[in-house]
């Protein structure tokens, strides 16, 4: 039963830390379908971070108070009821109500399953190890896994199966609930000092969330609205991502110092978000080698933070809910001020992308007639498309009989299309060089993680 425990606690971290990211590859489908734009749907994720990083501290001491068995359980079974009404919303704010309550039983959940984890176990450092392992491949698989269903079944499968699979995960912790409703005392307060969060591992780690942000958030929305990829098709080339983090891992363990793997890890995020900044066109194989950069980055710094945070301090639970609360203020952060960013570049280089592309057809050796047509077929695609990056192919079908007219409409397409993926490939610059600088500026608290211990 133990062993089954354990599997289940681990499935329930990865389950609601995989939610601040399994959406990602639905958000274009989601704002399209309720209408609003991507700064509004951003707000699906916004939300869950944010409540998350509210109620990780106060749940953590809920959990201490009234037993981790109880209340992992009962985290699970409001994830479960937010899940549900997120599958079953209507429009966005239904939607944004769901997360809200999702992160809410979710809080309580993850923070109860590390007093579980260590309990089940028998060693704090293994117990910690499994938590954060599993909550980072939860993070990382998320996208993908939104993905693979946005494009199979729909957006509201992403949550409409998490309520069978939070359900589930409850279920071996029956024991632990007997257990402490005979014999549960709250723990006596530890000395103060002691229960103080660890300031420089959870700054490191609300600097480096924010950048993850960008890794998951903007790289599903270049491929998605940029390069207009389908979601089953983005969700295979970030699949990168979480392969590159399962070897970052397995790596990590041969560094036992935390701030030698922490700085690495930074180090190796920063620069796999500066390589996603400089790619040289739009081309899916340029995306690989700086999400395995950044895939490596992300379980190296992540372990290393949160084991510097947790590892050998009393109120273990507590403590990982402070790195919760750090880890998704810093995405918080990361989407609100890097969300405008890019949707304000992004709307610049459209326009210039458009006008680039009259000039085109201008010059093109389409007939007046035919120019004339193409323009206003074009002209109605965009109008239809709003303010994505459209998608020009329905303006030229259907083509020319004519093999020699047909030819030039090809041209003109190809042409078209390439200005169009140079400058989504350009609108993403300056917000993927922003996160970077957040992956590098959290080495400064990443050397203070062991001079200062607050």
């Amino acid at each position: 039963m133990s062993r089954l425990r354990i599997f289940a606690l681990a499935g329930a971290v990865g389950l609601v830390l995989a939610d601040s990211s399994v959406v990602v590859l639905a958000l274009p489908q989601i704002f399209r379908e309720f209408d609003t734009s991507i700064s509004g749907v951003a707000w699906v994720l916004i939300i869950f971070n944010l409540v998350l990083a509210l109620l990780a501290v106060p749940g953590a001491r809920a959990a201490r108070r009234y037993g981790p068995g109880r209340s992992a359980a009962i985290g699970l079974a409001v994830f479960a009821g937010g899940s549900l009404a997120c599958g079953l919303a209507t429009g966005l704010g239904p939607l944004l109500t769901g997360r809200a309550v999702q992160a809410a039983g979710g809080a309580i959940a993850v923070t109860a399953a590390l007093e579980l984890l260590i309990s089940s176990t028998g060693g704090e450092r293994r117990g910690i190890a499994i938590w954060v392992g599993a909550g980072a491949i939860g993070a990382a698989v998320g996208p993908g896994l939104g993905g693979l269903l946005t494009e199979l079944v729909s957006w509201q499968s992403i949550f409409l199966i998490q309520v069978p699979v939070a359900i589930i995960a409850a279920v071996p912790l029956r024991d632990a609930i007997v257990e402490e409703t005979r014999e549960w005392e709250v723990p006596a307060a530890d000395a103060r000092r002691e229960s103080r969060p660890h300031l420089p591992a959870n700054i490191a780690l609300a600097l480096v969330s924010a950048a993850i942000a960008a890794t998951l958030f903007l790289v599903v929305l270049l491929l998605i609205e940029g390069w207009r990829l389908s979601p089953i098709e983005a969700a295979a080339v970030v699949t990168v991502l979480p392969l590159a983090a399962l070897a970052g891992a397995h790596f990590g363990r041969a560094v036992p110092s935390e701030r030698m793997r922490a700085a690495a890890g930074a180090i190796f995020l920063a620069g796999g978000l500066a390589g996603l900044a400089l790619l040289p066109r739009a081309s899916v194989a340029y995306v690989i080698p700086p999400q395995i950069l950044a895939g490596i980055g992300l379980a190296l710094v992540l372990s290393a933070l949160t084991e510097a945070a947790v590892t050998g301090r009393s109120q273990a639970g507590i403590h990982g809910g402070w790195t919760i609360a750090a880890r998704h203020a810093g995405v918080v952060v990361g989407l609100l001020i890097l969300t405008p960013v890019f949707t304000s570049q992004l709307d610049t280089e459209r326009v210039n992308a458009l006008d680039a592309s009259t000039a085109i057809l201008l010059d093109s050796e389409i007939p007046p007639a035919g120019k004339l047509d193409l323009g206003s077929r074009l002209a109605e695609q965009i109008d239809i498309q709003g303010d994505r990056v459209p998608d020009i192919s329905p303006a030229f079908e259907p083509l020319p009989t004519d093999p020699v007219e047909r030819d030039e409409y090809e041209d003109v397409f190809s042409a078209i299309e390439d200005q169009l993926d140079r400058a989504a490939t350009h609108a993403f610059s300056s917000s993927f060089f922003l996160a970077a600088l957040f992956g590098l500026v959290s080495l400064l608290p990443i050397g203070l993680t062991r001079r200062l211990d607050l």
